[in-house]
């Protein structure tokens, strides 16, 4: 029996828009580089500073780096904020009652600056205080110094909240972050561009057995 549910946030909540941050990097006049943030993808920097790794000050000098710009640390994270595109009130609806009959946790790949963008985000759109009711615990991978794929990440949530696998349901829309999991016997949901997590659940809040285990190995 399901108890426990742990969701990602980018995707399956809240949805995201890197265009939008690379035009607000064009719009302070970084040029040099087509696709921003792309680049400090692609250059490792991101992971990094999800990770936990490297503090804002030096985030933001390899920013200027990579980029060739020389904009503020303030007008860069200014850009690194300009990411979030929505948050359906359905899908604030669907936590709610979620939470009357389990134990919701949220498990994200963020750095500390969109953390904090990302958690705001969502209160001042589905009530204040909605994340600290919905969620029994969030984690950022910032915090835990590990990344999704890793399975220790999995392993540190579980033990950390008492969680048995088998009574833990993951859901996240990366194949291998629900294949890594699925390595320590949680459940899991590989969530598809074309569901919604309110397609996930009958009436009644059960989980519809027809998604369990996509994104198994």
């Amino acid at each position: 029996m399901i108890k426990n549910i742990i969701f990602d946030l980018c995707g399956p909540i809240i949805t995201l828009d890197l265009e939008l941050m690379n035009n607000r990097f064009r719009s302070y006049g970084v040029t040099a580089v087509e696709k921003p943030y792309q680049r400090l993808r692609d250059e490792g920097l991101t992971k990094r500073f999800e990770q936990g790794v490297v503090s804002e000050s030096n985030f933001c000098d390899e920013v200027r780096q990579i980029l060739q710009c020389s904009l503020t640390d303030d007008e860069i994270f200014d850009c690194w904020n300009t990411v979030v595109s929505d948050f359906p009130p359905s899908h604030a609806e669907t936590l709610a009652k979620l939470s009357t009959r389990y134990r919701l946790f949220l498990l994200s790949n963020s750095d500390v600056v969109n953390a904090k963008l990302f958690h705001d985000y969502v209160n001042q759109h589905a009530g204040e205080g909605f994340m600290e009711r919905t969620f029994t615990r969030e984690f950022f991978s910032c915090d835990l110094k590990l990344r999704k794929p890793a399975p220790e990440i999995f392993a540190k949530i579980l033990e950390s909240c008492g969680l048995q696998p088998s009574e833990t349901l993951f859901v996240d829309d990366c194949l291998k972050h629900t294949q890594s999991a699925a390595s320590l016997g949680i459940n899991v949901i590989w969530l598809k561009p074309e569901w919604d997590i309110a397609d996930l659940f009958d009436e009644g809040l059960e989980v519809l057995p027809r998604f369990l285990g996509e994104g198994n190995i």
